[in-house]
């Protein structure tokens, strides 16, 4: 039986990113163990101040010493790190309800600097510490070096602590409402008015208008044309 003519239809690629939360590290031990140490002086202090016959000449050194580091480690150690998505559409960071969603074609270095890695990009920086997101950072590298190697600025001796990437990491998602509309095409320079207009790079997540899709990827010089993916 011959089958009817029939339009087909282009079906979207699914565009996958994975979730990372926090991970408890060293940098947390550090504030709890700031917090016994802040508890222990604070309490010394108040006695020293207060509870004893003779009160000590360094009490009120001991007792604001011992707020102060109680308090540091209630503040510093209650701020949880934001979880981090790494995908196709880039890297993103949970705010709320809200998504705030760096591509990787928008991104111009990556460095590690004071323990922290830095993503200096188009729009907002995006700064993770390494003791509390280790295996997001990791990621972050992987993808980074295989999707815009270019921009990649990280040294080997940065890299001695974190894990190897592994399939099982984190939670595997769905890029849901990515917003395209008002970019403009990396080729033609046409202001994309809808987000049905637009293709993406499916390596670097580089905005083209449909009309106007180049055969190679002006960021990352990957194959385009039919590779082009809907939004």
């Amino acid at each position: 039986m011959v089958e009817g003519k029939k339009a087909k239809k282009k079906r979207k690629r699914e565009r996958k990113e994975r979730r990372f939360g926090g991970e408890s590290g060293q940098a947390s031990n550090l504030m709890v163990g700031a917090g016994v140490i802040g508890g222990l002086a604070l309490g010394a202090g108040v006695y020293a101040q207060w509870i004893r016959a003779v009160p000590l000449e360094h009490a009120p050194f001991i007792l604001a010493g011992g707020a102060f580091t109680l308090g540091a480690a209630l503040l510093f150690g209650d701020q949880k790190p934001s979880t981090v998505r790494i995908g196709d559409a880039g890297i993103a960071l949970e705010k709320g309800n809200e998504l705030v969603r760096v591509p990787w074609c928008d991104i111009d270095r990556v460095y590690v600097e004071a323990g922290k890695l830095h993503i200096k990009s188009k729009g907002a920086p995006i700064v993770l510490p390494l003791a509390s997101q280790k295996t997001a950072v990791a990621w972050i590298l992987a993808e980074g070096t295989r999707r815009v190697p270019d921009v990649m600025d990280v040294r080997r001796e940065a890299l001695s602590d974190l894990p190897e990437p592994k399939d099982s990491d984190g939670e595997l998602v769905l890029v849901e409402d990515l917003q395209v509309a008002g970019r403009v095409c990396a080729k033609t320079g046409k202001a994309i008015a809808f987000e049905r207009d637009a293709r993406l790079c499916p390596r670097c997540a580089q905005v083209y208008h449909h009309t106007g899709v180049p055969k190679k990827c002006v960021t990352c010089q990957a194959d385009l044309g039919e590779r082009a993916v809907e939004v």
